[in-house]
């Protein structure tokens, strides 16, 4: 049986990939050194050849290729095809510390409770970026605090959970056009609408890459909103009209 699946996001990095999948073959390295069984997949959205290229010098990597043209989507097609108890995902240009999968993988089989597991920190880099840290808030503390995440997401795109959660909560499509976007944090809206707990693995690091052209930068500029989730909807009692009287 395989314990977990790293899910690596892949579009059209080039050699931008051939860090972040070093990265994650170095914490599966270090998940298999301690006796779990760790597959790793590329999931390639509307890719290019050079990101291809890196992706066949690395054997052992399964590479699926989608056409969805969307990260939330790949992201739910990455789980569909992992056969993992437990799959983590990381973005195409970014980088985990090495001990992501089996501090993360040692948390979550301690836990008392299905949660979502996440750095503890991430450090922000990139051409004409100050390096900058971001800490991620933990357990009951985030819970507590769900109307800031209504306004103001709390975690990054890395996570680590069962598949189940993913398959019970899936990503949602970004849509530009209509000015909405923020996939990782829909989800994290909607896990936590959904009863789930986050929590951070201590001692654990993301590193993510600033660039131009990044996901996030496009969303700023077209002045796109989260995505609508169930949280505040749920948590205010929302009703349709006929249902107010």
């Amino acid at each position: 049986m395989t314990d977990v699946t790293a899910i690596l996001n892949l579009h059209r990095e080039g050699v931008l990939a051939q860090a972040s999948l070093l990265s994650m073959k170095h914490a599966a390295e270090q998940a298999r050194a301690a006796g779990l069984a760790v597959e790793i997949i590329a999931m390639a959205d509307c890719t290019d050849q050079a990101t291809l290229d890196v992706l066949a010098r690395h054997p052992g990597v399964r590479v699926v290729q989608t056409e969805v043209n969307d990260l939330g989507l790949a992201r739910n097609e990455g789980v569909r095809e992992a056969q993992g108890r437990y799959v983590t995902f990381l973005d195409g240009d970014d980088l985990w510390g090495p001990g992501w999968i089996l501090r993360a993988h040692g948390a979550a089989i301690r836990s008392a409770e299905p949660a979502v597991w996440h750095p503890e920190a991430s450090l922000l880099f990139g051409q004409d970026v100050a390096p900058s840290w971001l800490p991620h808030p933990d357990g009951e503390e985030a819970e507590g605090d769900w109307v800031v995440l209504g306004m103001r997401n709390h975690w990054t795109s890395p996570s680590f959970a069962e598949r189940s959660v993913y398959e019970r909560v899936p990503y949602r499509r970004t849509n530009l056009d209509q000015q909405f976007g923020y996939e990782d944090w829909n989800w994290n809206c909607e896990t936590t609408a959904a009863g789930l707990i986050h929590r951070v693995v201590p001692d654990t690091a993301h590193l993510i890459r600033v660039r131009p052209d990044s996901m996030v930068r496009r969303t700023i500029s077209a002045q796109s909103l989260m995505t609508p989730s169930r949280l505040f909807r749920d948590r205010i009692g929302w009703l349709r009209p006929e249902e107010a009287g």
